[in-house]
């Protein structure tokens, strides 16, 4: 499904994946969970690539619903890996970051992993960087969903990849939920901070991309979580 000019949305099994083209092949934002590679690869033949053409893919967090299938598509199509330093270490892991109430966080470290990324395909990012996808996507650290959560946000067609700092989820856009928020406090200034780039399109990881949406309800938004803070 096209969101936006040469940016495509893939439902992964959980959670979602962005597909970009430009003048130099395809960039993935995020990469499912583990067997979602089949759905990726299948969209790019539909658009008439192949996996070759996958030269970069972008990763917000470490999560296993984000990043495991990840391994599998690198190795399919030789594409270097853009994430945070502390996502990083992760990835060669195959772990998610701990972000989860106990006694979930227990199982998820046992049973929420998958395979590992190897290091040499890795690009660290910082933040302010500017990305080569879409002709420049601005890296922006956002923490609080987990401690080493990145967006993207491309300012030639106002694409805002939010990953899990922002969701919209019951077709209302809201930060990240405070069951599974690793730092509430740092989660409301990561959104505040998006908020304030004032996008045409929120790509979030879930809930179904937004545009048309009305200015009043992105500063509704921002005052509710700089008037209440990790209360909200």
């Amino acid at each position: 499904m096209q969101i936006a000019s040469d940016v495509y949305l893939i439902k992964g099994r959980a959670s979602n994946l962005y597909l970009c083209i430009d003048d130099h092949g395809l960039a993935l934002i995020d990469a499912g969970m583990p067997r979602d590679q089949t759905g990726v690869l299948a969209e790019i033949e539909r658009l008439g690539y192949g996996p070759e053409n996958l030269t970069r893919i972008l990763i917000t967090h470490a999560d296993i619903d984000h990043a495991g299938a990840l391994a599998a598509l690198q190795e399919v199509s030789g594409a270097t890996v853009y994430a945070g330093r502390e996502s990083a270490v992760l990835l060669q892991q195959g772990k998610s970051p701990e972000h989860l109430p106990q006694p979930i966080q227990w199982l998820s470290n046992i049973f929420a992993k998958y395979k590992p990324l190897p290091g040499s395909c890795l690009e660290i990012i910082q933040d302010g960087d500017l990305l080569p996808a879409l002709g420049g996507l601005q890296s922006l650290s956002t923490p609080g969903h987990t401690p080493e959560h990145f967006s993207f946000y491309c300012q030639g067609n106002g694409v805002l990849f939010a990953g899990d700092a922002l969701s919209t989820r019951g077709n209302r856009l809201q930060s990240s939920p405070r069951a599974i928020t690793a730092d509430r406090s740092a989660a409301n200034r990561s959104a505040m901070r998006l908020l304030e780039l004032a996008p045409a399109v929120f790509a979030c990881g879930h809930g179904h991309p937004m545009s048309g949406h009305r200015s009043e309800d992105l500063v509704a938004l921002y005052n509710q979580l700089r008037v209440n803070g990790p209360d909200s």
